[in-house]
């Protein structure tokens, strides 16, 4: 049934800042005993039967993760951004460029770690309501943000790379769904950040 869901669905996770104020990789703080953020997030997508997915990473972050063994799916495609200084858009559009036609797609910020099958879902849902799908929690956006296929286009015709995506979507329908769970609001920049949010240094 998943399988089906997700069969022309694909994922950006981003993981390409430099994590200045946290003073280490996001993608690599602990989620759980034998996880990172950036493997429970790509074994949540992967596990829900995503057709692809996709993480934008910088060259530091790859040796690291490789140096450190960090398992990650098979079908998991890295994607270097060699510019990570130009934000998050620029970011997202290096992922989207390895975006399969066709495909609708979840954009995640690794930074935004709770996620689970069951939201994707509920967003997956109601994909063909609006350009853009996002949860909420008492009326304020949280992640993941799921795009329409259309939007691929959309995105990369931007020459802005300063762009703010919060910006660019308000141009587009998007339908807002509520979700019971606040923790889809969680974005965590800093060690204060991740303490708050239940984890332990």
């Amino acid at each position: 049934m998943k399988e089906h869901l997700f069969s022309r669905t694909s994922c950006v996770i981003l993981s390409a800042g430099s994590s200045t104020r946290m003073g280490e990789h996001k993608a690599l703080l602990k989620f759980g005993e034998d996880s990172t953020f950036i493997q429970h997030l790509a074994n949540t997508y992967a596990l829900s039967g995503l057709d692809q997915i996709i993480i934008v990473t910088n060259i530091e972050l790859a040796e690291q993760m490789r140096e450190r063994g960090i398992q990650l799916p098979e079908t998991i495609l890295m994607v270097i951004n060699d510019q990570p200084e130009s934000g998050r858009f620029y970011s997202l559009q290096t992922g989207m460029r390895k975006l399969k036609e066709g495909n609708d797609c979840f954009f995640q910020n690794v930074d935004n770690p709770f996620i689970s099958s069951e939201l994707l879902t509920t967003l997956i849902l109601e994909k063909e309501k609006a350009d853009v799908i996002i949860p909420a929690y008492k009326q304020k956006a949280g992640h993941p943000v799921l795009f329409n296929a259309r939007m691929k286009k959309l995105i990369l015709d931007i020459d802005d790379p300063e762009t703010r995506i919060d910006v660019f979507l308000k141009g587009f329908r998007i339908k807002y769904i509520e979700s019971p769970d606040s923790c889809i609001l969680t974005n965590i920049n800093s060690r204060e950040d991740y303490l708050t949010a239940g984890f332990i240094l």
